[in-house]
């Protein structure tokens, strides 16, 4: 797992994250397609109810941090990461 702070290109190693029953149901059946297929699926932007806050989220594949596909500051936060392991 990597999180990311996009506001600064840094990493972050805690987040609190509190949702919704409904916020938590979207984020269920969006994961779910993700790993579905996750070679295809690129990643799903998740919404507060109200509108103030913004969850980004994707599986990352060794075929995927081979591609050109990720921002210089994703890939700094990556840094060596074998995500198979």
């Amino acid at each position: 797992m990597r999180l990311l702070n996009t506001e600064d290109e840094k990493r972050l190693l805690q987040v609190q994250l509190y949702l919704s029953a409904p916020e938590a149901r979207k984020m269920i059946a969006e994961l779910e397609q993700l790993v579905a297929d996750p070679e295809q699926s690129e990643h799903f932007h998740l919404f507060s109810e109200n509108g103030g806050a913004e969850l980004i989220c994707g599986v990352v594949t060794p075929r995927k941090l081979a591609s050109s596909g990720y921002t210089a500051g994703e890939r700094k936060a990556f840094g060596n990461w074998n995500p198979l392991q």
